[in-house]
């Protein structure tokens, strides 16, 4: 077995990956940003590493990282969140050199990452998506909405969740919100909103050969924000149609390592429709893992030659919950709706688990309360789930 860094331990969706390759016999090695981070917490962490802020300061964390793979032996890095995995991505040729990693070449990345490059390859593959323009001022904004109708929405070329993304109902609305996100996000799209019947992913880990290797799929079924926003309750599913949409995208990239491929599917003729492709571990992998793909450790043998069996089949109707704080905000928020969703409290279920919460390691819990009754702005979320400012 081999002696893994896993970053971005401050994340919820790293703990089960953690403990899966523990699990598996692996020494698990976690580093952060912050000293509070919720896998320190966990006893399935061998050792702690505390490294720059890959957001705010890029350069040093790199330094970091490298200085880290150099000295110690790694037989896996695995990133977690959009800038470690951009970092690494950019940064492949070095520091494979000393760690194995799993990730895509630097143009598939960036077609991925920048939602403009998505959608130009979808329209060119024939993947069913929104109709989608590319205003670079408010005047052309104007006109490409009277052509896409409202209601439509801004999306920025490059972000995660719900950050910057705006559905707009009127050219007021557009007139106004337009420059502002414009400022944030530079050249957003403009996209036809899609009414929604579910929204669905498939997820997936493409080998160094650039061949799909492993993959799920699932259903989101609460999130939060309600607009939009990560998934708090999700459940696996089957569906065809997310295959062979998802891998055709992948394919045409010659996609290496783990991606999802997000879809809405549109309630006027239930076809899914492309909303993005996030091109890393994603928020939901917890439920993935439970129903029987280790994403994880595929990732671990990939990047180290290992052979296994590709895995096509997992459980259907596993669920799994971001229990603390996520279903809790979904509760109140649509409670503030009036609706009383008491199943969003519950924790326990024959096929349900949960993204943090674990009976034989409790610690990450702790480490999550105590981290929100530090941030204020978990209080903001509340308000905002009650009142709906």
């Amino acid at each position: 077995m081999g002696t893994i860094l896993v970053l971005d331990g401050q994340q919820r969706n790293v703990i089960s990956c953690v403990r899966s390759l523990a699990n598996a016999g692996h020494r698990v090695v976690v580093g952060a940003h912050t000293p509070d981070a919720l896998c320190f917490g966990s006893r399935f962490t061998s050792d702690r590493w505390l490294y720059p802020n890959p957001v705010t300061s890029s350069v040093s964390f790199r330094d970091a990282l490298m200085n880290e793979i150099e000295s110690k032996q790694y037989d896996l890095v695995l990133p977690f969140i959009d800038a470690t995995t951009k970092i690494i991505v950019e940064s492949q040729d070095d520091i494979s050199s000393f760690a194995p990693v799993l990730v895509p070449k630097i143009k598939a990345f960036q077609i991925a990452f920048d939602k403009a490059l998505t959608f130009q390859l979808a329209e060119m593959i024939n993947i069913p998506h929104p109709n989608t323009l590319y205003p670079i001022s408010l005047n052309e904004a104007i006109k490409c909405a009277r052509e896409i109708g409202f209601p439509l929405v801004i999306k920025p070329r490059q972000s995660s969740g719900s950050r910057g993304l705006k559905v707009i109902g009127n050219e007021k609305d557009l007139i106004r919100y337009f420059p502002i996100i414009m400022t944030k996000y530079p050249m957003p799209l403009l996209q036809e909103f899609i009414p929604e019947k579910e929204s669905v992913g498939f997820v997936t880990i493409y080998g160094k050969d650039a061949k799909l290797k492993a993959f799920c799929q699932h259903k989101r079924l609460h999130q939060y924000p309600l607009s939009g926003g990560p998934s708090t309750l999700r459940e696996t599913i089957s569906d065809d149609r997310l295959k062979e949409y998802g891998s055709t995208l992948l394919d045409e990239l010659r996609w290496v390592g783990p991606a999802m491929v997000e879809f809405r599917v549109d309630s006027r003729d239930g076809v899914p429709k492309l909303m993005e492709i996030n091109p890393r571990l994603w928020g939901s992998i917890a439920l993935h893992i439970a129903a029987g793909v280790n994403f994880p450790e595929l990732i671990y043998k990939e990047s180290n030659d290992i052979s296994y069996p590709n895995v096509y089949s997992y459980d259907i109707g596993k669920k799994a919950k971001w229990l603390l704080p996520g279903e809790i905000l979904y509760f109140l928020a649509s409670l503030g709706h009036g609706k009383v969703e008491l199943n969003a409290l519950k924790w326990w279920g024959k096929d349900l688990v949960l993204d943090i919460g674990s009976w034989n390691d409790p610690l990450p819990v702790f480490y999550m309360i105590k981290n929100l009754i530090k941030n204020l702005s978990s209080l903001q979320a509340i308000k905002h789930g009650i009142l709906r400012e």
